[in-house]
């Protein structure tokens, strides 16, 4: 059967080209129209945004001039008084207006405090007493305040005065700042008290603070301050609290589709953004633009600081959006607009629609006619003879045409009766050879359409994978490349890159590595190469790391054909590994190296120290009395202690040496290749730094001692664990000898005086335990989603026999007692007393116990337990027993036989210290714990820590994971205690929701405690 070809008719074709014709000159005049709407856009289009954003800066300037004249008249009219008041009236008026209070404040007298017509005040009494000027100052201000206040709030939230003596006089309707205050309320500090010091504004001038969230108020605010000097001398500030939350909604509303509204400070600082308002809350009132790494911010605030200029507009140097600014006086802020291009491009569009549409209207009538008249003189005599070649070409015996004119259609219609007895002769003989070649053609159409499955198979694999592939051939052209190759060298998507050679492909990515010629030298050995593979590892200007493999490729009879390419992005992989060995070496409070590090440093050298002799010194040393600040002001405080040493004692250590922080507050340096006479010197630099720098802990001034120990190798040791112990040792010498000294390591000097403390502490415990001297303090763990009590966690404290109602820590003890096998007694003890307890309040949902890991030598203790609980009827569930980590990991088969033992009892078993080990995830598949207890360490300051956030992060879903809950200590804030709460761990534990003590609620009755 022959194949059919379809014919366009000479009319149709004909159209077309008038049609064509037509249309061109449209599309002309079109393109005209439309360069001459773009180039007027250009112009116009900033005008009217200028115009625009002007209108709105005027709009939101607001109170903002008015404040400023407010203050400035207020501190005039404050001077004013202060020079022509009657100083013994004034000051005896003082004591008539306000008083002492018990916590050591001066406010107004409860008797006058009206806090919706009349300021309030709190100042704080001065060693010295309050000053003359105090006083009279405090009373000008109050009729001052007491007068004018009403009137100026508003418009104004506030207004006030504050004292450079610590103090605040301020009127807010309905708000009684005074009494409201406490003994810790201060001004020090503020940015209005630091932006007036004569320092950092000697010229006086009015100022506006950075915005804040009024918390009382519920509303942003920013204010206003005026330099108060008097009488030669910086005495305080006059200001005024301003609210901008009116003028923030105001920028949320305005922005639509069309256009966005945003203010930005001169500075980079974003202020109101309406996609980003929870971000800017977040940043407290002011967002960073360089912290958002958003592109478009970023040309808006360069655009604005380069211009100089209050006001301007403008296009953003990648072309999409127009900007234009304002400044708004007053904190100097930008009223920004942002107008995207692709908004004006639409409009220039509708525009060319319309004036394609108004010419193609004028065109229709003229075609129409001339349709009709080609039709005519045509087309009709070609529907003749079309229809008899249609007949012939459908194999059909077509009549002759015989037409009769003289014209060209005549003669061809002539050549075709002609042509037409000669092609009945011809298809008898087709017939037969079309009919042989159709069997060949549907044989190899069948094997084809094979072929293009298989091939459609193997592209669509190809293109999902997030791997770069890329078929090169032997003639070094691409064959082949998948989504993911342009996506990685930012090549546009629908480029083509088959036929072009790997030069050309590469070409464009070029400036996109450190080292182009790198890569430019594997190209040239792939191909000199060809039987081998490659790979490289190609770094990219933006930091990126790529993996390049490069395969060969043969066919069927072993002949080289080409090359296959294979890349991956690896810079993910590469920064997880880098934090996760940076998390395992350094502490995580001082940043300094951990004892992990220590212990690689010293097993290193030692190694070393085998085949090249050598010496090294090693220093130990922990402060003195730091459990005093620990207990005294919390460990916040300790902690901030412990970094300021770090910071003192690092610039004191050579290069070639390295300062540890191994826990707590102990420190060690280690010396590689240092003489005892290198070590006493650096030695007495530190003690004497420590000792010389004074530390400020919550106000207090305080300055802070050292006890230091040096151990020498090979003087005083022969490997690593006995520099260490000797090390110790010495620095306990220097304790013993006064403290705030150091101490080199005296064999002589160091069984003894160790062996009489241990058997001091040894007789006191166990006088302890014969005397019921031991107590159990409570402190709560609390379930993060509702805040109910999850259980109580017992701690053990000794009572001083000597001193009775002193107790002592834990600290103090337990070390001793676990030297001494003590610790098993004090365990049992604490078991017996926290079972006794579930049982006498049936109520309590259970306690939490701190297990020795000397305990997993005692086979009996599981069944000691399970014994307790038996006696006293206590559900074994209400037990829960909590194992350190570090000790669980020093002997891991004894741990697991222990755990295993209690959770047979029913029990359930918790990990105490999570995370101190940089395998802590790996232990788990051994030690089956039910509930992980991650180390203080990570919690502390968890809102400032970024690397801590990521590690917590990782505990937190690799115990959910499997199957385990978690449990957050140290948690003193509720920043941090939110951050928890939306990371999603379990359970929380630490000072802000309460502090161990003997009385807990949660053991009065059945509904104390339950909910924090």
């Amino acid at each position: 059967m022959l194949h059919t070809r379809s014919r366009a008719s000479m009319i149709h074709r004909l159209s077309l080209s008038i049609w064509g014709l037509f249309l061109a000159l449209l599309l002309l005049l079109a393109a005209a129209g439309y360069v001459a709407m773009r180039v007027a856009a250009d112009k116009i289009v900033p005008m009217l945004a200028q115009h625009t954003v002007e209108l709105r800066a005027n709009a939101s300037e607001g109170l903002f001039p008015q404040a400023e004249r407010s203050v400035a008249r207020l501190q005039h009219e404050l001077l004013w008084r202060l020079a022509r008041t009657d100083h013994e009236a004034t000051l005896a008026r003082f004591d008539t207006l306000f008083a002492r209070s018990p916590d050591g404040l001066w406010r107004l007298r409860p008797e006058l405090v009206n806090a919706e017509s009349a300021p309030t005040l709190y100042l704080h009494q001065t060693p010295q007493g309050l000053s003359e000027s105090v006083r009279l100052r405090a009373v000008v201000a109050y009729d001052l305040l007491r007068e004018q206040g009403p009137a100026l709030a508003p418009p104004f939230f506030s207004v006030y005065m504050d004292f450079v003596e610590d103090g605040l006089m301020v009127y807010s309707p309905g708000i009684d700042w005074g009494n409201g205050a406490d003994a810790s309320a201060t001004n020090t500090g503020y940015p209005t008290m630091q932006g007036s010091e004569p320092r950092r504004n000697p010229l006086r001038k009015v100022f506006w603070t950075p915005v804040y969230l009024d918390k009382q108020a519920n509303t942003w605010m920013v204010s206003v301050i005026k330099p108060l000097d008097w009488q030669g001398q910086w005495v305080g500030t006059v200001g005024h609290d301003v609210s901008i939350q009116t003028l923030l909604d105001k920028v949320s509303a305005s922005s639509d589709d069309t256009a966005t509204q945003l203010i930005l400070s001169a500075t980079g600082d974003l202020i109101a953004h309406p996609q980003l308002r929870q971000r800017i809350a977040a940043a407290n009132g002011q967002l960073k633009v360089s912290t958002l790494n958003d592109p478009l911010l970023t040309q808006v605030h360069r655009m604005i600081e380069r211009s100089g200029a209050d006001k301007g507009a403008g296009r953003t140097p990648d072309g999409s959006q127009w900007v234009a600014w304002a400044k708004i006086q007053g904190p100097g802020w930008y009223q920004v607009l942002l107008l995207p291009q692709a908004r004006v491009n639409l409009l220039l569009a509708w525009g060319l629609a319309a004036l394609f549409g108004l010419g193609a209207l004028g065109l229709l009538p003229a075609l129409w006619l001339l349709r009709r008249r080609v039709r005519s003189l045509v087309a009709q005599p070609l529907q003749r003879l079309t229809k008899a070649v249609d007949e012939l070409g459908q194999g059909g015996e077509p009549q002759p045409i015989a037409m009769a004119s003289d014209d060209e259609l005549g003669h061809l219609a002539e050549a075709f009766d002609a042509m037409v007895e000669e092609l009945v002769q011809k298809r008898a003989m087709q017939f037969a050879h079309a009919r042989a070649l159709q069997t060949e053609v549907d044989e190899r159409r069948r094997f084809m359409t094979r072929l293009e499955e298989e091939r459609a198979r193997l592209l669509a694999l190809l293109g999902a994978m997030k791997l770069s592939v890329l078929l090169v051939g032997s003639n070094d052209q691409v064959i082949y490349c998948n989504a993911a190759f342009l996506a990685m060298w930012g090549i546009p998507e629908g480029t083509t890159l088959v036929g072009r050679t790997t030069l050309e492909g590469l070409e464009s990515a070029k400036h996109l590595m450190q080292d182009p010629e790198l890569v430019a030298e594997q190209r040239i050995n792939s191909v000199a190469n060809r039987d081998k593979p490659l790979q490289l590892e190609i770094r990219l200007r933006d930091g990126r790391i790529i993996t390049h493999h490069s395969h060969p490729v043969h066919d069927a009879h072993g002949h080289y054909i080409g090359r296959l390419w294979v890349q991956e992005d690896v810079t993910h992989e590469r920064e997880v590994a880098a934090q996760l060995v940076r998390l395992a070496e350094h502490d995580a409070l001082t940043d300094l190296y951990n004892r992990r590090r220590f212990e690689d440093e010293l097993s290193r050298f030692f190694h070393d120290a085998e085949r090249t002799p050598s010496q090294a010194a090693l220093l130990f040393f922990d402060l003195d009395e730091f459990k005093y600040i620990n207990d005294t002001f919390g460990h916040r405080a300790g902690d901030t202690v412990l970094n300021q040493v770090a910071i003192e004692a690092r610039p004191l250590v050579r290069d070639t040496d390295t300062l540890f922080r191994l826990g707590g507050d102990e420190f060690a340096v280690f010396m590689p290749h240092a003489t005892l006479d290198d070590a006493q010197h650096l030695a007495d630099r530190i003690v004497r730094n420590i000792a010389q720098t004074p530390q400020t802990v919550q106000a207090q001034s305080m300055r802070l001692t050292t006890s230091l120990g040096i151990a020498h190798f090979p003087s005083h040791a022969n490997n690593a664990e006995e520099l260490v112990a000797h090390a110790d040792t010495a620095m306990y010498m220097a304790k013993h000898a006064g403290k705030n000294r150091w101490s080199i390591y005296h064999p002589d000097r160091d069984l003894s005086r160790e062996m009489a403390s241990r058997l001091a502490w040894n007789d006191r415990i166990a006088r302890a335990l014969d005397n019921n001297l031991l107590r159990l303090h409570f402190q709560g763990v609390y379930h993060t989603g509702n805040g109910h009590l999850a259980h109580l966690e017992a701690l053990i404290r000794m009572e001083d026999e000597a001193n009775p109602g002193q107790l002592i820590m834990p600290a103090q003890f337990i070390g001793q007692a676990e030297k001494s096998g003590k610790i098993l007694d004090i365990d049992r003890w604490v078991i017996h007393e926290s079972i006794r307890l579930l049982a006498v309040h049936p109520h309590l949902p259970g306690i939490a116990i701190n297990i020795s890991g000397r305990s997993f030598d005692d086979p009996d203790l599981p069944g000691f337990i399970s014994s307790q609980l038996q006696e006293q009827h206590v559900a074994a569930r209400r037990l829960l027993v909590e194992l350190t980590e570090t000790a669980a990991v020093s002997d891991m088969g004894d741990a697991a036989r222990f755990i295993a033992a209690l959770r047979r009892t029913g029990c359930s078993i918790c990990l105490d210290d999570f995370g101190t080990g940089f395998s802590s995830f790996a232990y788990l598949k051994h030690l089956k714990a039910d509930v992980l207890k991650i180390d203080g360490m990570f919690i502390r300051d968890l809102p400032l820590e970024i690397d801590n956030q990521v590690f917590v992060r990782a505990i937190i879903e690799v115990a959910h994971g499997m199957g385990k809950q978690t449990v957050a200590e140290f948690v003193e804030d509720g920043r941090t205690l939110l951050m928890l709460r939306e990371m999603g761990v379990d359970m929380v534990q630490g000072y802000h929701m309460d502090k161990p003590k003997a009385d807990h609620p949660a053991l009065r009755h059945p509904s104390a405690g339950q909910r924090h």
